[in-house]
């Protein structure tokens, strides 16, 4: 073999040298005494034999990081990232052979590192996986100093340079003292993300964070270190997501080159797993934000397509219309609105032309009326082009029902003056007509025509007193006297008052008294008039020959099992056997000149209703059409004082 060839031969085997790490053999193959044609073919051989070795540990780690990819996949929907690093630092410890391996994540809203550290051996006792948590501000070991330097860290004296600080008391303190070599590798964030040039003021990389500059500097160093880590961490440009740590006991082989390059492949693989993670995460954050914005508004919002279909349904909308957004989305403006909605929403949708604060009704999921106040505007994307509507609109029932009770205070306070100036007038005449017309009826004795007309006259004079009398109720309410007396002496009193018209329509009321029931304080004359006022609603509603039942009894007991509270009130209820009531009329059944009586005045029930609400009761009704009515007095047998 030419020398020329000898010497090629040679610098071949020393790069072989050099690649296998054996650095400081660059003569070895020289000394050889073999013959050149043995040298060489030991050589190829044991070059196959690692190329192989090579190429089998390449494929194994292939797949494992294909698996991890699989397990870090999980990250990116989980809403339990604590579970999910646990589940990865553990596979990267089984799969890997690492003894010591852990995943931290950076939380910047707090300024921490959190995730999890898996042990193997034994080493963290019955759970070889426990949850860490670091603060990044200032020094608190190697795993945070990789974070700062932006830069892979290998340590083999983990003595001097311990992952973390930690308590005594801590999992990982006897763990963190039994590490011989550590590598640290951060995750980084793609450059598409922003996560490539720092700003001017960043301290990533600055290895003049690790130790005290001299000279006076070096006073409040630690002070504008933290204050600039601080920024660094609400900074949308900070690079690291996190960072993956693997380390070996003092007793196992120290971590080498190989190790720490297949730590980088690991943190290459689980970075944009995190990375996705943390947008999805903010995905999810700012879409639970509008969520509740859009939930919390006190104004219905529903938007529409551009073909009028529902695309989304907020919370007051739901509870104003009746119709759940999983029930209402792709329904039309029609179905959801009505006629009147819909023509108003016709406009937006149609020529783009917006409707501000206009009334109309709509149409709720059962059929009913509800007024409101709407506006609606046009819905545009991104370039301005119109693809649908949103309207917002406020119910004006509770407002139409405060201007209504202005109205009736209105009319009340106006009903007090005309009564009280004017009663006294009327009231004298009257009892001078009465007496008058009670002398003609001596005198036309046995003539059956005029002594109908007197009876009449007599009757609407009646009448007349009894409607001055209802004026006064109203406008001047008599003080309760409430005194414990026997509700059912109180009925039955009523039931007496009635006589003539119960007899004339052939009406039998039946009672239905629980035994025991213990005697409730009330205005005895005043509570007899709410009971007049409701048998005699109950017999002029029921047909002749009808049934009246009057039940009492002790009111329900709430709660339930041991915690069941016993009642303190007492419940009167008066049921006919009429045509019923229906729910419109029931909504406005107490208040007051609210009639279905020809030639009533309305203020009957809300007398009865006012009556009980100063005994410090309830009075409600409860009806079908159909199927008669149920009005019902709870009475509460601790006294109130009595209200005027």
């Amino acid at each position: 073999m030419a020398e020329a060839n000898r010497e090629t031969l040679r610098e071949l085997l020393r790069r072989v040298d050099e690649v296998r790490g054996l650095s400081d053999r660059s003569a070895s193959s020289a000394t050889v005494g073999l013959a050149d044609t043995d040298v060489l073919v030991r050589t190829l051989g044991e070059l196959v034999e690692e190329l192989e070795r090579s190429h089998r540990r390449l494929i194994e780690t292939n797949v494992q990081l294909v698996s991890l990819r699989e397990v870090a996949g999980s990250l990116t929907t989980t809403q339990d990232t604590a579970e999910t690093t646990r589940t990865v630092t553990r596979y990267l410890q089984r799969a890997f052979g690492f003894d010591q391996v852990c995943l931290l994540l950076i939380d910047r809203e707090r300024g921490v590192l959190t995730g999890a550290w898996t042990g193997g051996g034994g080493a963290l006792g019955g759970d070889d996986t426990v949850s860490l948590e670091i603060p990044l501000v200032g020094d608190r070991g190697s795993l945070s100093r990789a974070i700062w330097l932006n830069r892979t860290l290998l340590h083999h004296d983990c003595r001097r340079h311990p992952p973390a600080f930690v308590g005594a008391a801590h999992p990982l303190h006897d763990v963190f003292a039994r590490i011989g070599s550590m590598a640290t590798v951060p995750l980084q964030r793609s450059q598409s993300d922003g996560g490539g040039a720092a700003c001017e003021r960043c301290m990533l990389g600055d290895a003049t964070m690790l130790a005290p500059p001299a000279g006076p500097a070096a006073a409040t160093w630690a002070h504008d270190r933290e204050e600039t880590q601080r920024r660094c961490l609400s900074c949308d440009r900070l690079p690291s997501l996190g960072i993956i740590g693997a380390a070996r006991t003092s007793n196992a082989p120290p971590l080498t080159a190989a190790d720490v390059t297949l730590v980088e492949s690991i943190a290459l693989s689980v970075a944009p797993m995190v990375e996705n993670a943390r947008l999805f995460q903010d995905l999810r954050k700012s879409q639970r934000f509008q969520e509740h914005v859009l939930d919390s508004m006190a104004s219905a919002l529903v938007a529409f397509s551009l073909h009028g279909e529902v695309l989304s349904f907020n919370r007051a909308a739901e509870d104003l219309l009746g119709w759940k957004e999983a029930d209402a989305l792709d329904r039309s403006v029609g179905e959801v609105f009505g006629a009147q909605g819909e023509a108003l929403l016709a406009g937006t949708l149609e020529r783009g032309l917006d409707v501000h604060r206009q009334e109309t009704s709509l149409i709720t999921r059962d059929g009913a009326a509800l007024p409101v106040r709407m506006t609606t505007s046009a819905l545009r994307d991104d370039h301005g082009t119109v693809y649908g509507s949103i309207a917002t609109f406020l119910d004006l029932t509770p407002i139409k029902r405060a201007e209504e009770h202005a109205r009736q205070l209105d009319r009340l306070a106006a009903l007090g003056r005309f009564t009280s100036s004017v009663a006294h007038e009327i009231r004298n005449p009257l009892t001078g007509i009465a007496m008058g017309v009670q002398h003609l009826a001596r005198v036309v004795d046995g003539d059956e025509k005029q002594k109908k007309n007197v009876d009449f006259v007599l009757g609407e004079i009646k009448r007349l007193d009894r409607i001055v009398q209802e004026l006064f109720d109203v406008t001047h309410p008599r003080r309760l006297d409430l005194q414990p007396r026997p509700l059912e002496t109180t009925l039955r009193r009523a039931e007496q008052s009635l006589e003539g018209l119960l007899a004339r329509k052939e009406i039998r009321v039946v009672y239905e008294l629980a035994a025991g029931l213990p005697d409730v304080p009330h205005d005895g004359d005043q509570m007899q008039q709410v009971f007049i006022n409701l048998v005699k609603n109950a017999a002029e509603a029921s047909p002749d020959g009808a049934t009246i039942r009057v039940r009492a009894e002790a009111g329900a007991a709430h709660g339930r099992g041991r915690k069941r509270v016993a009642s303190h009130t007492v419940v009167a209820s008066v049921t006919d056997d009429g045509p019923g009531i229906d729910e419109a009329t029931c909504r406005t059944l107490f208040e007051p000149f609210f009639t279905t009586k020809p030639g009533g005045t309305g203020l009957g029930l809300y007398i009865t209703h006012d009556i009980v609400k100063r005994h410090g009761g309830h009075l409600t009704v409860q009806s079908e059409p159909g199927k008669g009515a149920t009005f019902r007095v709870e009475l509460p047998l601790e006294s109130h004082g009595g209200k005027s």
